[in-house]
């Protein structure tokens, strides 16, 4: 059994405390005061060096010997803006918020491979940084730490994020080379008319029909202008338009998320779907405007630091299972690092013993606790070897 790996066994039942206390007290988007101060306040009392480099973004510098290259590991801190229904013994205490996405387990992950980490520091060829950020799930929080200097001083050479996945049991971790989570870009497209008296559709300009058409109509991109083996998603998931019997509205609003992996099909469609936009608006003499509100690129894991991981987990007690085929429809703000430096997004299972349907952004889905030491063990592993090795 690996040094990391033991340690993590010894502190599990610390680790999961500080789990169970954040899971409890979710906060979300971009303001996480509680749990920033929690996890700032408990890792410089271990005696690490802790930085608030934007507000609730930290950064926590563990500095080797000698003048070496730096790695990153990521954690995220947003919770859900959703209802527990978990039925925990320590469920969240704040109504309409939730823990639904696991990022309190990457938190703590993150947290005890920073005390793995700490407890060698002298014998790091080199420095690991580690970010816990916010604003995760409305794809902000990464944007801001880079605006804030998180890539600087030291440089960052490399990174590693953790996802948790709840449909996977202990034990599986999955980390194939290239595009391994799509992009996403949710967009609001509104569309103004006329109003008038529905007796009278002559006398409007009806928003809804538009509406209607562009639906279809987006549809039709997908079906036609995408090569049929290409994943693609681009879904309506919202229509707002009106509120009587009687009267057509002035304003029709649709919102909805397009994802995909590749990054070309990505830019044809933004600049298609502003096209279908405004041809179908001019069809029904509406006017229109398309708003990109909230977007992320796809997570790309570098092929060669994939290959270097694979080479370090030989020699990790823990055999892990692995799919090099697996893929993740849904979309992460690390995207942005991974953009910038090679960087690879591992998946690792949690799915408790027992439990069938567990999926995130999920009321009731819960995770298994054993991945935590597993978790923070395996960053401080990776990170101890790829810095030795570079």
């Amino acid at each position: 059994m690996s040094d990391f790996y033991r340690t993590a066994l010894d502190m599990k039942e610390e680790l999961v405390s500080y789990r169970r206390r954040i899971y409890c007290n979710p906060e979300v988007g971009l303001e996480l005061p509680e749990t920033t101060a929690f996890v700032k306040e408990t890792l410089e009392s271990k005696g690490l060096e802790v930085e608030e480099i934007a507000p609730s973004a930290l950064q926590v510098l563990i500095r080797g010997k000698g003048e070496g290259k730096t790695l990153l590991l990521r954690a995220d801190m947003d919770a859900l803006p959703i209802e527990d229904r978990s039925d925990l013994d320590f469920s969240s205490k704040r109504p309409g918020k939730m823990h639904g996405c696991g990022h309190d387990i990457h938190t703590v992950m993150a947290m005890g491979a920073a005390l793995l980490l700490h407890e060698r520091k002298d014998e790091l060829q080199g420095n690991v940084k580690i970010m816990f950020q916010p604003g995760e799930e409305i794809f902000a929080g990464a944007k801001l730490m880079l605006e804030s200097g998180l890539l600087e001083d030291p440089p960052v050479d490399a990174a590693v994020d953790m996802h948790v996945d709840p449909m996977s049991p202990v034990g599986t971790l999955d980390y194939p080379p290239g595009p391994f989570t799509t992009s996403a870009d949710n967009f609001t497209i509104t569309l103004r008319g006329q109003s008038a008296h529905g007796s009278a559709p002559n006398n409007a300009k009806d928003p809804i029909s538009a509406a209607r058409d562009l639906h279809l109509n987006l549809q039709s991109l997908r079906a036609r202008e995408v090569a049929p083996g290409e994943y693609l998603v681009l879904s309506i998931c919202s229509f707002n338009a009106g509120n009587s019997h009687n009267i057509f509205p002035d304003e029709a609003v649709l919102q909805g998320t397009m994802r995909t992996y590749n990054s070309k099909v990505r830019d044809y469609m933004l600049q298609r779907i502003p096209d279908v936009v405004e041809g179908i608006a001019r069809l029904h003499e509406v006017e229109a405007d398309f708003d990109i509100v909230m977007s992320t690129p796809s997570i790309e894991n570098d092929p060669q630091l994939v290959e270097e991981i694979s080479s370090y987990l030989e020699s990790f007690d823990l055999k892990f299972k692995s799919n090099p085929g697996a893929l993740i429809s849904a979309s992460d703000d690390f995207g942005y690092i991974a953009s910038q430096i090679p960087s690879v997004l591992m998946s690792i299972g949690c799915k408790p013993e027992g439990v069938e349907k567990n999926f995130l952004h999920n009321s009731g889905v819960t995770f298994d606790e054993d991945v935590i030491p597993v978790g923070a063990a395996t960053f401080a592993h990776i990170a101890w070897n790829w810095l030795a090795n570079n």
